[in-house]
């Protein structure tokens, strides 16, 4: 097995190459990092520096790697800007051309990490092949847009496909302005941490569960959709009132400082049922998942800058 792994310094690349270089089943490993990116060692790992939305890259990539599997997590993920970027359009048209130049390779299995944004949220329980695929983001519009292609594609070409769509995933070196690092943050450095409400349920998994569930999917023979998620809700002040307890400083937890945001889902929170077909399981409990992760934040902002 060569596998291609794009995206492997992002936070979730990053945890699935690590799973990969300690995986005696993967023979090769080729990941793809930024031309600015820094690269990282590790067994049978070959770096690419490649900007893979310039034009010719995609073929280039694979023609020189030749790849048998391909994971798929590089796409534009700046918070806040992601959702409705015109990058977006840039990440489509190469994560079509990364396709089409793996088929005509002879590639066997591509597996892409897509998201939870493919889906109505309104309909608040996530379950493939059931909940209507409605996103409302140019985010999720172009992730669904690259799904239906790629399965479209294997059905046609005769090779393997699946999306794994990711729910919320925390931990280390997630984006710093997303929930739970800012709570952590804030937290180390004895500030106070404002929040909404938090009455919202969401889906979390940690990194290390969510890029486990990633080489499961990889490994198993599923194809289509298949949701990387616990199928354990839990409200978001709940989350954030186990990060003020786990850094001893609970007072800096500030619910209801600022105003529920107008429109957001209640719940949104995925069925788990296909990826546990393939024998994977969470392997942290919520409360350990959070402690790591308060402690790699706070070692962080303890560190000269």
């Amino acid at each position: 097995m060569r596998v291609l792994l794009t995206g492997a310094r992002g936070f979730i690349g990053r945890h699935v190459l690590a799973l990969l270089q300690s995986d005696p089943r993967v023979r090769e490993i080729h990941a793809v990092r930024s031309p600015a990116g820094d690269s990282a060692p590790g067994a049978r790992t070959t770096w690419h520096a490649v900007d893979l939305t310039a034009d010719g890259a995609a073929r280039a990539l694979i023609e020189a790697a030749r790849p048998t599997h391909v994971v798929h997590t590089a796409w534009v993920t700046a918070h806040n800007d992601y959702w409705e970027s015109a990058d977006n359009l840039r990440w489509l048209a190469a994560s079509c051309d990364l396709v089409q130049a793996f088929q005509t390779a002879g590639g066997e299995r591509f597996v892409q990490i897509g998201t939870a944004a493919e889906y109505d949220w309104s309909c608040g329980y996530m379950v493939e092949g059931v909940t209507p695929e409605k996103p409302s983001t140019l985010y999720g519009v172009t992730k669904k847009s690259f799904h239906d292609t790629l399965q479209t594609a294997a059905a046609k070409f005769g090779f393997s496909a699946a999306t794994g769509r990711v729910f919320f995933g925390y931990g280390p070196y997630e984006n710093q302005a997303r929930i739970i690092p800012y709570a952590c943050r804030q937290i180390a450095l004895g500030k106070p941490a404002d929040f909404s409400s938090g009455k919202a349920w969401r889906d979390f998994l940690y990194i290390e569960d969510l890029a486990a569930a990633a080489i499961a999917l990889l490994f198993s023979s599923l194809q289509g959709a298949v949701n990387l998620t616990s199928g354990d809700p839990v409200q978001l002040a709940r989350i954030v009132t186990l990060l003020g307890e786990i850094g001893g400083r609970p007072d800096l937890i500030r619910l209801g400082a600022r105003p529920d945001r107008a429109g957001d889902p209640p719940m949104v929170v995925g069925d788990a049922i296909r990826i546990r077909s393939t024998g994977w399981a969470p392997a942290h409990d919520l409360t350990s998942a959070l402690a790591d992760t308060y402690a790699w934040w706070s070692q962080l902002e303890a560190s000269p800058s």
